[in-house]
């Protein structure tokens, strides 16, 4: 009996041993480059071998490190935070692509743990399924080399293939982070842009039932005020409500995708209004104002082109050709109805004053001129550029009038503004006026503050070191 307190101090001391501290697990990547620590020898060498091969062959591929590390006891630590402090402090994982398995044997546990990188390839729902389906039943039997070697065969095949993690997948109960999602579509980017839109319409009297509605020649475009508010208010809240209350995978995705298509309806409602302008227009045979119309669209469809490119790429081109086709209809002389035909650019001159053909020289206006067959009646038309830099010239109104040139009468220098001289003329008649502009002054550049250049980068790692990755938490434990 007198041996018996030493007895219990070395088994109290074989006791301290087995159990594993973050500081004393053996990070294998620094020594020998190995993925796997095993200081227990709780996995057989041939598996750590395959292992090794396998996570290996998965950095290179995806840049993923995955760490192993198995051993008999943690003592009283929470797995969890063993866990997390010993990613951490590993650092597992290129870009915070990393992931910890931690295989814990006295309290017959397995914990994936994952960085911030893996989270969406490897979420919860799926680590659980890897470690109920793959690992517990051979841990169950005692074959920790296989259950480990099956579990990391599964994580190898969803990283390289994240279409494999649809087999693993159950349906989920809705997250707040779905709702986040769609809310954020809702307040970042949708109502802040309606509002605005409403505020702006509803102040210019750009309703059909406004108050005091605004002068406009195409009265079919105006939407009352409660269609408006349902057509791009009321109705894209229920799309989101809608897929925030559904249990769809990726209801985010689906929402976007709704509300894309939604808005496509929407202008063809446009269009439907279109319609019913050119329809007016028509029944009076006022080909010009269609065509006016059809610029004063232009833009607008441009626009929708690029944020719609299927199909109003194919419209935008639609509505161009269109816009020709209106302008070159054949129409009815107002005096005698007769035919009336569009003459060349040659033949036109002749009914074109000398100020005319400027502007058509300088491309400021284009004229189209007609003339009845039977009664030699002539009609003309003008169509302004828009995108022309000249003006109507203050003493002739010929739209020929732009800058000339800039002049300097004082430069600016580091403590005082400069003066400039800015010269305007008429092309036609030769106007001219002037007016001076102040030139800012001079702002002295600040240099940088730091006067070397630093490089930053990631490493592969591929030797014999983690990549410095960090973890959220994320992931799963499961027990046997």
């Amino acid at each position: 009996m007198k041996y018996l307190p030493l007895l219990l101090l070395l088994f109290a001391a074989v006791q301290l041993t087995a159990q594993s501290t973050v500081t004393s697990i053996p990070n294998q990547k620094l020594i020998n480059g190995s993925y796997v620590s095993n200081p227990d020898h709780i996995l057989d060498e041939s598996t750590v071998a395959q292992i090794d091969t396998l996570l290996k062959s998965l950095e290179k591929k995806t840049s993923v490190q995955v760490a192993v590390v198995a051993v008999e006891s943690i003592g009283e630590a929470d797995v969890f935070e063993f866990a997390q402090e010993l990613f951490t402090t590993w650092g597992i994982g290129n870009n915070d692509n990393g992931l910890l398995l931690l295989l814990v044997k006295d309290i017959h546990t397995i914990r994936f743990h994952t960085g911030y990188g893996v989270e969406a390839m490897l979420p919860d729902v799926v680590c659980k399924r890897i470690q109920r389906d793959h690992m517990l039943p051979e841990f169950r039997n005692g074959n920790y080399s296989a259950g480990m070697l099956a579990g990391l065969i599964q994580v190898e095949k969803i990283l390289t293939d994240p279409a494999s993690a649809g087999e693993l997948k159950a349906p989920e109960v809705k997250e707040l982070s779905d709702w986040a999602a769609l809310i954020t579509v809702l307040v970042v980017f949708l109502l802040p842009v309606l509002l605005v839109t409403y505020i702006i319409k509803a102040s210019k009297g750009r309703f059909r039932d406004s108050k005091r509605p605004d002068e406009t020649p195409y009265p079919e475009m105006r939407m009352k005020r409660w269609s408006w508010l349902l057509e791009f208010v009321g109705i894209p809240i229920l799309i989101v409500t809608l897929f925030g209350l559904s249990t769809i995978e990726n209801p985010t995705g689906w929402c976007f995708v709704s509300l894309y298509l939604y808005f496509i309806g929407t202008r063809f409602h446009r269009l439907r209004r279109m319609k019913k302008v050119i329809n007016r227009f028509l029944k009076i045979q006022d080909y010009y104002e269609i065509v006016e119309f059809l610029r004063k669209q232009q833009w607008y469809w441009f626009f929708m082109a690029v944020l719609f490119p299927i199909p109003f790429a194919f419209y935008f081109f639609y509505h161009l050709a269109r816009k020709r086709i209106y302008r070159n209809h054949p129409r009815k002389c107002k005096a005698c109805q007769g035919k009336m035909n569009k003459l060349n650019d040659l033949a036109e001159d002749e009914y074109l004053s000398e100020s005319m053909k400027m502007e058509e020289t300088l491309r400021s206006v284009d004229y189209d001129v007609w003339r009845c067959e039977a009664c030699q009646s002539v009609e003309m038309w003008f169509y302004l550029n828009r995108h022309s830099k000249y003006d109507p010239c203050p003493k002739c109104k010929t739209i020929a009038y732009c800058s000339a040139g800039l002049r300097t009468i004082r430069s600016a220098t580091y403590s005082s503004s400069g003066q400039g001289e800015e010269t305007h003329a008429c092309k036609f008649c030769g106007y001219q006026s002037k007016s001076t502009y102040t030139i800012p002054q001079l702002e002295r550049s600040t240099p940088s503050s730091s006067s070397g250049s630093s490089f930053g980068g990631s490493s592969s790692s591929s030797g014999g070191s983690w990549g410095g990755g960090r973890s959220g938490g994320g992931g799963a434990s499961s027990s046997w």
